[in-house]
């Protein structure tokens, strides 16, 4: 199974099951598994993140959501949390893989759309692909140039997936980021 398919089950697997696969694929990529046990103590640094009104927004889903996110903050590939779907898709958190790949702090981008990294060589067609996804609600992987806070463009490998919350409806978005070649 590659990384970016089990980034996609970590973040969508039962909240029982999180822990102990998220210890495996930590223990497995080097980053510090005890992370998992030190969610507790530490959420509250996380939520330290948000303005109190920003983290009072977030639904109980959501905040599970942040906080898988901020267990693999060190994951090999950039991942945000966006959501709900019927508000333009706002990212809600993204890990400091994703901050260092795009050069935006949490600040900069919470409550901002994923389009903030488009810019003037970002390919159409994979921009349609993404908005037929959010459209139908199915996951998507594409690849196009992006576009970091400094300017400067880079080639990004880009999965949205659909999150569905404890009653199976649609609620948030993961997207999965990847510096390629190109």
């Amino acid at each position: 199974m590659s990384t970016r398919e089990t980034l996609r089950e970590l973040l969508t697997c039962a909240e029982s099951a999180f822990p102990s696969a998220a210890r495996s694929f930590l223990a497995a990529h080097e980053l510090a598994p005890d992370r998992v046990d030190r969610v507790d103590d530490d959420l509250d640094a996380l939520l330290e993140a948000f303005s109190a009104a920003d983290a009072a927004s977030l639904s109980a889903h959501e905040r599970d959501l942040c906080r898988r996110v901020w267990v693999l903050d060190r994951a090999p590939l950039g991942i945000t949390v966006a959501g709900p779907v019927y508000q333009d898709n706002p990212i809600v958190y993204a890990n400091r893989t994703f901050r260092e790949l795009s050069g935006y702090p949490l600040s900069a981008v919470r409550g901002e759309n994923l389009r903030l990294l488009q810019g003037p060589d970002t390919e159409p067609g994979p921009v349609d692909a993404l908005r037929e996804a959010l459209e139908i609600w199915e996951p998507v992987t594409v690849e196009l140039w992006n576009y970091r806070a400094d300017g400067r463009r880079f080639r990004n490998r880009v999965s949205l997936v659909p999150l569905r919350d404890d009653d199976g409806m649609l609620s948030n978005w993961a997207g999965l980021q990847e510096r390629v070649d190109g």
